[in-house]
């Protein structure tokens, strides 16, 4: 499998599509400068249906009742990277994306979640394989999908969306930035 096979599985899927997110970085090359900007402190642009491919998709799925949604466990301290990426998610609430996160030192049960995976429709699933710096390597299809049925509603039973936990935390869009 290789990640034209995974944009196909996407594209095709009718309902919804759920990714459980692990790792303290990703290191993806279409991130590379705007990640390097972030750490540098230089301006970064919102990310809107106008500007940006990515946003726009997600705001035609939202539109068409498709559900996008995902969870991503964090380790504290959170890392550049970690704050960088809660920083971009606001872009994909804004359009509808369903955005949850949770601290895994806060949760036992999430102690043994370190799995990143998609799951499209509930019906197919693709776990994602990245070294141990977040670089990805290839995804792979899932034969057994229960126990990442229930990785996922474990990680959204603790999780709470974005918005709600950067509240409990002190934290704005803005702070986020500052701290980068």
């Amino acid at each position: 499998m290789n990640l034209d096979d995974l944009r196909r599985i996407g594209g095709a899927a009718k309902e919804s599509a759920f990714r459980l997110e692990t790792l303290p970085q990703y290191l993806v090359p279409q991130e590379a400068e705007m990640f390097a900007d972030w750490k540098a402190g230089r301006p970064m642009p919102e990310r809107t249906p106008e500007n940006h491919e990515g946003i726009a998709r997600l705001q035609r799925d939202a539109a068409r009742g498709f559900r996008q949604y995902r969870v991503h466990i964090l380790d504290q301290p959170l890392t550049p990277y970690l704050r960088f990426e809660l920083y971009l998610y606001f872009d994909s609430v804004a359009v509808g994306s369903e955005v949850y996160v949770v601290d895994r030192d806060a949760h036992p049960d999430l102690a043994t979640l370190h799995e990143d995976f998609w799951l499209y429709d509930d019906e197919i699933g693709v776990r994602m394989f990245y070294d141990a710096e977040g670089h990805f390597l290839y995804p792979e299809l899932i034969d057994d999908l229960e126990p990442y049925r229930e990785m996922r509603d474990t990680a959204l039973r603790h999780a709470e969306p974005l918005i709600d936990y950067l509240v409990h935390k002190g934290l704005t869009r803005e702070t986020l930035r500052m701290t980068g």
